[in-house]
């Protein structure tokens, strides 16, 4: 056998991408590499750093949907970043609870404005890279973990990740209100295909109880006031209703979640704080939200600034987007 391979390496007929030469006791093994390739490989290696130069010092994931903003551009979800902000400002800086917070990209950049930081990550594929940002980004006993999900009841349920977003991951059960295709279309898929998802098993507590116990934790330390964050696929009006039912008369909240159904039930939100006062509200984007025609818009960028502001849930132009909740104990708001 061994004579056999020898005569087809020495055989110049024969085409090999790395050169091999086998002796008779040993193999050496050597490849090549010519000046275009070196260039090459330099110039990307150049253009990256100069295209990342912002990036934050965390770790992200390459090719996945999140991370490109954050490579790219320095900041997560800039508009949300900066509502948020804004809030933390306005006396709302007690805490950020982050529900669903992945791999922490909002917790990092927020987390700063706020006190205590709290997040919740069921994802085990994600939770080790959010203690390490959150460790990079925040004081030591600043934060706190919880690796579980927020649902109806307590449970393990199989959750559906998107290869090419992490961000997208997704509990499919019965309390999930999203349909298979729009949990598949936000994703950019025509249907729930098993190849496009990594499936783990994940734990699933009620969220009625554990709020309970954390607001009650937060009162201790006599914080009133934050901000919380729902990003969990289906599950918000879940995750709300568990809120209504534990928040005290005394803690008073904005609530940002994200919603893809564009058939949302805004009344069952109402219903979740029947007992508190709220005001339901759309983070737009001036041009890109508009009715304009989309020619009309796109000209438009080239000569005004894409403005992000907040509007009236009944003045929204789409229900789809990041949704608003002030909650507060009176009829004195932070916005107008």
């Amino acid at each position: 056998m061994y004579q056999i391979l020898l005569k087809l390496f020495k055989d110049k007929s024969l085409k090999l991408s790395w050169p091999l030469v086998l002796m008779e006791k040993n193999m050496t093994y050597y490849s090549s590499e010519n000046l275009y390739d070196i260039l090459l490989r330099r110039f990307k290696r150049i253009l990256f750093f100069k295209l990342t130069k912002k990036s934050p010092p965390l770790f992200l994931r390459g090719k996945d949907i999140i991370s490109y903003a954050s490579l790219v551009e320095g900041v997560h979800e800039e508009s949300l970043t900066s509502m948020i902000k804004y809030y933390a400002k306005n006396d709302l800086s007690d805490f950020f609870i982050d529900v669903g917070a992945n791999i922490g990209l909002t917790s990092c950049q927020n987390g700063p404005d706020f006190k205590r930081v709290v997040c919740f990550e069921p994802n085990p594929l994600c939770v080790n890279i959010l203690k390490t940002n959150l460790a990079i980004s925040l004081t030591k006993g600043k934060f706190s973990i919880n690796e579980f999900g927020l649902g109806d009841s307590d449970g393990n349920f199989d959750l559906f990740i998107p290869r090419h977003n992490w961000g997208g991951a997704f509990v499919r059960s019965n309390a999930n209100s999203y349909t298979d295709d729009v949990l598949a279309s936000k994703d950019g898929f025509s249907k729930i295909d098993l190849e496009n998802y990594i499936v783990e098993q994940v734990e699933v507590k009620q969220a009625k109880e554990v709020f309970l116990e954390l607001f009650s934790s937060l009162k201790k330390d006599d914080f009133k006031k934050g901000v919380i964050k729902i990003d969990v696929e289906g599950f918000e009006s879940v995750v709300l209703e568990g809120i209504g039912k534990a928040i005290p008369s005394e803690i008073n909240v904005m609530i940002v979640f994200e919603n893809w159904d564009s058939k949302f039930n805004f009344a069952e939100i109402r219903n979740h704080f029947s007992n508190r006062q709220i005001k339901l509200k759309k983070l737009e984007r001036s041009i890109l939200d508009s009715k304009m025609p989309k020619f009309v818009r796109k000209l438009s960028l080239l000569f005004n600034a894409d403005k992000s502001h907040l509007v009236d849930i009944d003045d929204a132009t789409s229900a789809i987007g990041d949704i608003v909740i002030e909650v507060f104990w009176s009829y004195v708001y932070l916005m107008t």
